[in-house]
């Protein structure tokens, strides 16, 4: 096995936890709860869109563990799947906590910068020589 994944740590770390508060966020937007702290108490999910946040969000969370993967293998990558998932989770729990109406724009954001650091990840790869 080779010193140098497929995707170097740094942007796969990134990427991971992007993708990880994407997923998160979308997993909790499905809930009856916190979809009422963001749109108003009262409204709930329909249970299409719910189905579809879910996708989304183990999508997102299946990406985050092949970023990790991707950049240390099966040994390492798992173990950094997991700590990124700790940091997502958390990163989601604050924003639903103290600013419920910003959770999409979190998402929003955390999803883009993941997808950035894999796309732009061969640009930023140490040149070995």
């Amino acid at each position: 096995m080779s010193d140098v994944g497929m995707l170097p740590i740094g942007p796969a770390c990134v990427a991971g936890l992007g993708f990880a508060v994407a997923g998160f966020t979308w997993l909790a937007t499905a809930m009856d709860r916190h979809h009422a702290d963001m749109f108003g108490r009262g409204t709930s999910p329909e249970p299409a869109r719910a189905r579809r946040l879910r996708w989304q969000g183990a999508f997102a969370l299946a990406l985050a563990l092949a970023a990790c993967v991707l950049a240390e293998g099966w040994a390492f990558g798992v173990v950094y799947w997991g700590g990124l998932l700790t940091l997502g989770a958390l990163t989601v729990a604050g924003t639903f906590s103290w600013a419920p109406h910003a959770s999409p724009r979190v998402a929003r954001t955390a999803v883009i910068v993941g997808v950035l650091a894999t796309t732009l990840s061969p640009l930023l790869a140490p040149v070995h020589g």
